[in-house]
């Protein structure tokens, strides 16, 4: 009897000294901070998801839970815009100073969070100060200069890329580096991408972000060039459902864009141009619009004679056509052949006139 009382203690006991939750507490002493609701937000497919939220007195407010993997929590206060953005790991972390200029301790992943992005920091600021003197060069008509700064921009870009390449390669342990190369997955190819996927740590390899990288490659992969392109259907303006498999028969554009967005209406004319072009040679387009107001859609087809099929689900960059396509930025396009395989990507300006009269010069 006494063996069984002792095994019930030792199992207590066990199970408490044991409890090897992966927790963090994050302590908070923010200055000025009018005492009021205090957020923690994990973030969901763009949105904040709120995951606790507590009491501030004083500017000290507390929080705890449990944590499997860094990842990148938001603090949001009561009747305040600015708002705190923090690696949260396991561990203790503490968080002072002001909401605008917050310190946060106790999180290495903070730690090389801070470091990529105020390398980051640098190159915006190198595009501010040539920015000036671009618009000083457009102002004044000096096409010369306005070249040469639009080259200086390019090598900017460049640059960035090939920091935030290095970058991600270099810190193969830390979570920070799928998170980054998800976050600014439009700059590379899916051979860079999967560089660096290939390449992380097996002890981050349940990471969300990890996760989502390699789900984010394998969309890629699916409209490569020389891959059948996704079949979807959405309604046209008319609200009468069209569908990728009843256009096949054509070279076809599948054009992704929308009437809020600058550049893709800056290249309208470029594709007016392809259509009315080759049209009657065997080209169509389907264009699939990112807008939610329908009404502003529709005047924008008009305002920029786009005289061709479109498409929408008005729901903004959760429209389901660029999902499957993993369209991250617009414009962006895909050209099909007449039986639906994709045969080139994100043709713009000349590039699309150059593609399509090889094809029709067969």
């Amino acid at each position: 009897m006494r063996n069984l009382v002792w095994l019930a203690i030792f199992t207590i006991l066990l199970g408490a000294c044991s409890s090897n939750e992966p927790r963090y507490t994050i302590d908070g002493n923010i200055e000025g901070l009018p005492d009021g609701l205090v957020k923690l937000s994990s973030i969901v497919d763009g949105d904040l998801n709120v995951v606790d939220s507590v009491q501030s007195a004083n500017g000290v407010f507390q929080f705890t839970g449990n944590i499997n993997f860094p990842e990148l929590y938001i603090i949001s206060f009561q009747d305040q815009r600015e708002r705190i953005q923090l690696f949260v790991e396991q561990g203790d972390i503490t968080v002072s100073g002001t909401v605008a200029k917050s310190i946060v301790e106790g999180s290495g992943t903070q730690l090389q969070f801070i470091e990529f992005n105020a390398k980051l920091e640098e190159y915006n600021m190198q595009r501010k100060e040539i920015y000036q003197e671009y618009k000083s060069a457009q102002e004044a008509g000096d096409k010369a200069t306005m070249q040469a700064i639009e080259e200086q921009f390019n090598e900017i870009e460049e640059e960035e890329k090939e920091y935030i390449l290095n970058f991600a390669r270099s810190n193969s342990t830390s979570v920070v580096s799928p998170y980054i190369t998800l976050r600014y997955n439009y700059y590379f190819e899916i051979d860079d991408l999967e560089a660096v996927a290939t390449g992380l740590d097996a002890s981050i390899g349940e990471s969300k972000y990890v996760v989502n990288l390699n789900k984010r490659i394998n969309k890629l992969k699916s409209v490569r060039e020389g891959e059948l392109a996704p079949v979807f259907t959405q309604n046209d303006t008319l609200g009468n459902p069209v569908s990728l498999v009843d256009l096949r028969g054509k070279y076809l554009l599948i054009d992704f864009w929308a009437s809020w967005c600058r550049p893709c209406r800056a290249e309208n004319p470029n594709v007016v141009l392809a259509y009315q072009t080759y049209s009657d040679k065997g080209f169509d387009i389907l264009g699939v619009s990112l807008d939610r107001d329908r009404n502003r859609w529709i005047a924008a087809i008009a305002e920029d004679n786009l005289t061709w099929t479109h498409v929408s689900d008005l729901k903004y960059w959760e429209n389901e056509a660029s999902q499957l396509y993993a369209v991250s930025s617009i414009p962006a396009n895909f050209l099909l052949d007449p039986d639906g395989v994709i045969i080139a990507k994100n043709l713009r300006e000349e590039d699309l006139q150059d593609k399509l009269a090889e094809i029709f010069a067969k």
